[in-house]
């Protein structure tokens, strides 16, 4: 094997290779040799991509994710909390019952960075009236599956009776009676599972099975379970495990950032990381701006506008990115037509889902909205556009709406101001599932 030399610095050769090292073998490192601790965390750590959710953080392609795992005393496991076992255990606390605790209900800790809203999940789980629901549900998918064992029984289908009278129970399970016998048997185990907390409350009743905190590491497809005593919340745990890895550094280098919670993240008290590109929904992007410094300017913004349309395009983490990239749901388009009017950053880009089929209208609106107000050479708009013939349909729109047009295949240039005029094109650019063609606004000299 040749030896490739990675320009040692004289007196400081672990540093070095610490610095050129990656985040996770870093940690694993530090884990198994606890003298380098002290080193690893002063050598400035660098991270291609970091996800951060609640209750898991993926680094690099690395997922570690907390849950609640039930190691059951018997050979008779629900059949749901198998499944749930499978992927990790619970992600939650669950009280001495096995109710899970609403994730909306845990508190917030100093240095934790907080997503919640309105529709934060503080539903409790432990109701009569939930309970009531289970067992209706759980019911009608046992009477329903007993139906169909009888007339299969007796020779008859599905079809033949649904076709003849019905009486009162039997209109009842009509919508039931449609599902595949599967599916129904699945919903009764679900069901049954669900209601086991109440059994085991009602009966004052220890669940059979114990509790741990378990942490899954998982690159590819190779997978690490570690189990621990359930002494502590899961919240608290993933406050320790983030602490592990991220708390007293000097220096955290992101090249990609996705903010992935819509509750709480438990992050080391005063933590800060700098970072090139962040992706998020428009509701996350005030919060997470909290810990990734912004004395350094982002490449790029991506934000996609999920539900509510937040005016935050002038806050400074906003406004500051490089390019901003945007992703609007298709009711939005009126109020972000009105907020380019005021978005002063030199690039952005309007992108769809799958899902959205804007119209030409819609893109020129867009367009007159970015154009509204007066932009310095070189500030460029792109829109993802999904056919040719919307593109055509731009251009012929712009050309019908000003004067002193310049046209050429696919593109055409009008003024824009004196000094300055704008240069509006087309191209092929296959971008996957979501658009094949990029459009593309660029304000030029005159």
């Amino acid at each position: 094997m040749d030896f490739i030399p990675m320009g040692f610095e004289i007196g400081r050769p672990l540093k070095t290779i610490l610095l050129h090292t990656d985040a996770n073998l870093r940690f694993t490192l530090t884990r198994r040799i606890p003298e380098i601790r002290l080193t690893e965390k002063e050598v400035p750590l660098r991270i291609e991509s970091l996800s951060l959710n609640e209750f898991e953080t993926v680094i690099n392609n690395q997922s570690y994710k907390l849950g609640v795992y039930r190691l059951y005393h018997t050979e008779d496991i629900p059949i749901g909390i198998k499944f749930r076992n499978e992927w990790g255990g619970v992600s939650g606390d669950l009280d001495q019952y096995g109710f899970e605790v609403p994730s909306g209900l845990s508190p917030i800790l100093n240095g934790d960075v907080s997503f919640r809203t309105q529709f934060a999940d503080d539903h409790r789980r432990d109701t009569e009236e939930l309970e009531r629901t289970f067992q209706i549900n759980l019911t009608r998918n046992e009477d329903a599956l007993a139906k169909i064992n009888q007339l299969e029984s007796e020779g008859k289908t599905v079809e033949d009776f649904l076709a003849g009278p019905m009486n009162e129970n039997d209109q009842r399970l009509r919508p039931y009676l449609k599902t595949p016998k599967e599916q129904l048997q699945r919903g009764v185990n679900g069901w049954r599972s669900a209601l086991l907390p109440f059994h085991y409350r009602q009966n004052n009743l220890s669940p059979p099975y114990t509790c741990y905190i378990q942490l899954t590491i998982t690159q590819g497809n190779v997978t690490n379970i570690q189990r621990y005593e359930y002494n502590q919340k899961l919240y608290e745990a993933a406050k320790k495990l983030n602490e592990i890895l991220f708390a007293n550094r000097q220096v955290i280098i992101v090249n990609q950032f996705k903010g992935d919670s819509f509750n709480v993240l438990r992050l080391p008290i005063a933590l800060k990381i700098f970072a090139n590109f962040v992706y998020g929904y428009n509701e996350q992007i005030v919060p997470m701006s909290s810990f990734v410094d912004s004395s350094r300017i982002l490449a790029e913004l991506r934000m996609v506008i999920n539900h509510e349309f937040n005016l935050i395009f002038q806050h400074s983490f906003v406004r500051n990115a490089e390019k901003l990239s945007i992703f609007p749901h298709q009711g939005h388009f009126d109020q972000l037509a009105k907020a380019l009017e005021t978005i002063e950053n030199q690039r952005i880009h309007i992108g769809f889902s799958q899902y959205d089929k804007p119209s030409a209208n819609n893109y020129f609106q867009l367009l007159q909205g970015w154009l509204s107000t007066k932009r310095n050479v070189g500030s460029k708009i792109t829109f993802g556009l999904k056919t040719d013939q919307i593109g055509e349909e731009i251009i012929e729109m712009v050309r019908n709406g000003n004067e002193g047009t310049e046209s050429t295949e696919r593109c055409v240039t009008v003024p824009h101001s004196e000094a300055t005029k704008v240069k509006i094109s087309y191209s092929p650019r296959d971008m996957g599932r979501n658009y094949k063609f990029l459009l593309a606004a660029r304000i030029i000299k005159a």
